[in-house]
């Protein structure tokens, strides 16, 4: 389990079983529509079609938004915390003291922070937006 996932209180399996549990949904909205494909060849209309299509999809949209509601406000309380982050990494080190060393005016803190942000935000999107998102409400960014 990495640190992330225990921050937002989530086991390895816990997301296996949501990725299996979107493979079950993304099954039954194919079978859905091909079911809904046939009653339009029998004669149903398009609208009721339509209204039921979007309520197949309306709770995803809200389990989507409480969940990053509720990651907000796990993120909330470290908002006020020293936003400093100490790394082990002998590669990262070796890069940083050679650039330190060669290149003027060369800023460590500023390059390390855009690598692990830019790397973070490839990784976590969802996570790293909700992030951005709350860093700019309590303007600290």
């Amino acid at each position: 389990m990495s640190e992330l996932d225990l921050i937002i209180k989530r086991k390895k399996s816990d997301i296996g079983s949501n990725e299996v549990k979107k493979e079950n949904s993304e099954t039954e909205v194919k079978q859905v529509v091909e079911t809904k494909d046939v009653s339009k060849i029998e004669g149903n209309s398009t609208q009721e079609l339509n209204s039921s299509n979007k309520e197949d999809k309306s709770p995803d949209v809200k389990f989507d938004k409480d969940k990053s509601l509720e990651i907000k406000e796990k993120m909330r309380e470290f908002i006020q915390k020293d936003p400093k982050i100490g790394v082990w990494s002998y590669q990262a080190f070796l890069v940083l003291q050679y650039l330190y060393h060669t290149v003027p005016s060369f800023k460590m803190s500023k390059v390390a922070k855009e690598a692990l942000e830019k790397g973070l935000s490839e990784m976590y999107p969802e996570l790293f937006k909700i992030a951005t998102e709350l860093a700019k409400e309590e303007k600290k960014i």
